[in-house]
């Protein structure tokens, strides 16, 4: 359709513009990322300071072994094609899990974020598209390749690991996926030995975990930093994180739904909201991940003059509130200090799981590729 092709458009023109303008100033993530794969081959700690960038270097040791056909590169083309890698992931994951409709006001809605993790040269648009394409992959029983894309999604942050949980719709081919993620996570852990020593792994990987360990205090976004925003609550982050777990994987009790393709859906769009709200590393480039979630949720549920309300509430309290779009004395004296950009999320997560638990069980709603019409399913 006509409006898909611009919208694709538009998509190719924002990766062209926001990566030329992020090689221009020689962006400091993507130094951060290519400088990994140097001293990973080198024999330098990953997680030490640095003279060629600012910050320290918090992925894994295979995420640093991953990103070599980028930092070998010269920067803007290394810039160019990570920045059209994440982009091209969520597009058209979208496009695999909804039908052409919905992908395409999912897609419009994720724009705006994909552009601002595009400007930070992040990853997270990456890992959400990988987490939509491993959760579609299941639908399709091709436990193999889903099991592989939860790996590499893991290995460059760690919260996609959340998408595992997924599988559980396929019960019946569960044993197999749990072969195939461990023997992908082995392979991915002990890869970086094509470069290095097991000795230099080994010391890689406790300097990783040392450096975990410091930001396991830190509160991002989160919903822990909302508790202590609003209620001086200045709990440890993992007994709150605990609660959303139970509270993601409780509406899976409701096993009779499995095979309803809307329960699905609104499972996937609740594990991506999830990987925001209880991430105490979220932060604003982060929230694409979300969003992508929102998008979903937006999807396969009734459009009523509630929903376009909370939709609206989440175009302006989280899309555009750290946005030029904002007046910056709203952005900075309202929005940026109370960390306002998280509680829409929120909103629609609490949504989400009433959704979750009303579902009704002789409701059918059937996904794009369980359709005769092929030609109806977004690309």
């Amino acid at each position: 359709m006509r409006r898909d092709r611009i919208l694709a458009a538009v998509w190719l023109l924002a990766v062209i513009v926001v990566s030329m303008q992020a090689a221009a100033h020689h962006t400091n993530n993507f130094e951060t990322f290519r400088t990994s794969w140097f001293n990973l081959t080198e024999g330098y700690d990953l997680y030490g300071p640095s003279e060629r960038h600012r910050d320290l270097f918090k992925y894994s040791p295979t995420f640093a072994l991953l990103f070599a056909p980028f930092a070998v590169l010269p920067f803007w083309l290394g810039v160019l094609l990570w920045n059209a890698l994440n982009a091209a992931a969520l597009y058209y994951g979208l496009g695999r899990i909804l039908g052409r409709d919905e992908a395409f006001a999912a897609r419009l809605l994720v724009l705006f974020d994909t552009i601002g993790a595009m400007q930070n040269v992040q990853s997270n648009a990456l890992v959400a598209g990988m987490m939509i394409f491993a959760c579609a992959d299941l639908d399709r029983r091709r436990e193999l390749r889903a099991a592989a894309i939860i790996a590499i999604a893991t290995a460059i942050k760690l919260f996609p690991i959340v998408a595992a949980t997924y599988a559980i719709f396929r019960q019946y081919r569960l044993p197999r996926f749990t072969v195939y993620s461990i023997a992908a996570a082995v392979l991915l852990v002990a890869a970086p030995l094509l470069v290095i020593s097991p000795a230099e792994l080994t010391e890689q990987y406790r300097s990783w975990g040392a450096i975990q360990r410091v930001d396991s205090l830190d509160r991002g976004y989160s919903v822990m930093q909302q508790l202590q925003l609003w209620l001086g609550l200045g709990w440890p982050n993992w007994p709150v994180q605990m609660v959303g777990i139970v509270v993601l994987l409780a509406p899976l009790a409701r096993y009779a739904l499995w095979g309803q393709a809307r329960f699905r859906l609104l499972f996937l769009a609740s594990l991506l909201m999830f990987c925001v709200l209880f991430n105490h590393k979220s932060e604003s480039p982060t929230f694409v991940v979300a969003l992508s979630g929102i998008a979903i949720w937006f999807a396969v549920t009734d459009r009523t003059a509630w929903t376009w309300t909370v939709l609206a509430v989440v175009v302006i309290g989280t899309v555009l509130s750290s946005s030029d779009a904002m007046p910056q004395p709203l952005q900075q004296g309202f929005f940026e200090p109370y960390r306002l950009k998280i509680l829409p999320v929120l909103l629609v997560w609490v949504l989400t799981q009433v959704e979750l638990w009303r579902v009704p069980r002789n409701r059918t709603t059937r996904l794009p590729w369980h359709s005769a019409q092929r030609p109806a399913t977004a690309t």
